[in-house]
């Protein structure tokens, strides 16, 4: 019997599946390896929210859960997913730099934001009044994240490539059963398909759809992570992603020519060389009314759990709130209450 059967493979969901290997509990993936949104995430993880320069929630805590995870999956898969890169916020004018200035200065926020403005010259890029520099950030390479942590948990049985069926998950008894696997716990992990899922169907879960540009710059060269009202990220060789759009509205799972005009206006506003469209992409991020993930058990049924609505921010929420979770299941440790699905039902 195992521990705990996660339903999902996104960035949740193996961020969570590592946090449990990591503390030696056993446990299948089910997963139809269809792509989500977290297949074209950029990645980034930021611990600022860049258009008020005030921290995320939590962030100090959730970067160190961030970097420890990434040191030990790195240490048993020697495959670095983490690329610590530097976001570089492009100003719009000399208020905004006189702002970063001054909230630089605070207690709070002196840990991520470099007080010393940069002027950086890069050709092709329009940055009149400079850059302010965040520190602790960088990304994860979404894509290889999943595809690495499916084939090591195949390699040890712990995957069932499978279209989870809600009717043969039998609770009838303290064992869960599905199918021909017997668990005491199970946790949704499904991202937006969660709205299909009937023990949390009523949960507030929203789509937001957002699109992204896989480009090609010849010529261009950066070290950072450019942030304007797009960012702009290196990738490889003279590829660069151009992100994101966030659409509430149009959750028809297509990629759409107004988040392309959205994505190349912005893009064209600061980026003066000539480009190439390599691939665009889209997918419907699960998010919630309060921006706080769905963690916690259900209400009548005590060993099904939800594990969601991490957003655009879910490589940086992620791991901290997998262990959140963890602690629960086998401490008895509450969940903080901004995150527990208790605020909802």
């Amino acid at each position: 019997m195992k521990d705990i059967i996660i339903v999902g493979s996104g960035i949740a969901a193996c961020s969570l599946a590592w946090q449990l290997h990591f503390q030696g509990k056993s446990f299948v993936i089910i997963t139809d390896l269809k792509k989500g949104s977290s297949a074209v995430a950029a990645g980034v993880y930021n611990p600022m929210v860049l258009k008020r320069f005030t921290a995320v929630w939590n962030a100090d805590i959730q970067l160190t859960d961030l970097n420890n995870l990434f040191d030990d999956i790195l240490k048993s898969t020697s495959v670095e997913l983490r690329t610590p890169i530097t976001v570089a916020r492009r100003f719009h004018d000399n208020k905004e730099s006189q702002t970063w200035v001054k909230k630089s200065a605070r207690d709070d926020l002196n840990q991520f934001m470099n007080p010393a403005l940069e002027s950086m010259l890069i050709e092709g890029i329009d940055a009149p009044d400079g850059y302010g520099l965040v520190n602790g950030t960088g990304w994860v390479d979404t894509v290889q994240f999943m595809t690495t942590t499916i084939s090591y948990f195949k390699s040890l049985g712990s995957v069932l490539v499978d279209t989870f069926d809600y009717n043969q998950l039998d609770l009838s008894t303290d064992a869960l059963r599905y199918k021909d696997i017997t668990a005491t716990n199970i946790i949704f992990a499904e991202g937006y398909r969660i709205l299909g899922n009937p023990y949390f169907k009523d949960l507030p879960i929203q789509g937001n759809k957002g699109e992204v540009l896989l480009i090609k710059i010849p010529g261009l060269v950066i070290s950072h992570i450019i942030k304007s009202s797009v960012f702009l990220m290196p990738y490889k060789d003279d590829l660069f992603w151009v992100g994101a759009t966030y659409d509430r509205e149009d959750l028809e799972d297509i990629a759409t020519m107004a988040g392309k005009d959205f994505l190349t206006s912005r893009l064209e506003r600061f980026m003066k060389l000539p480009y190439e469209i390599i691939e665009h992409k889209h997918g419907i991020r699960p998010t919630t009314i309060d921006r706080r993930p769905f963690v916690g058990h259900h209400p009548q049924h005590k060993n099904v759990w939800i594990f969601n609505g991490m957003g655009s921010r879910a490589v940086l929420i992620a791991p901290w709130a997998s262990l959140q979770l963890i602690n629960c299941m086998f401490k008895n440790q509450p969940i903080h209450k901004e995150i527990d699905i208790k605020r909802f039902v």
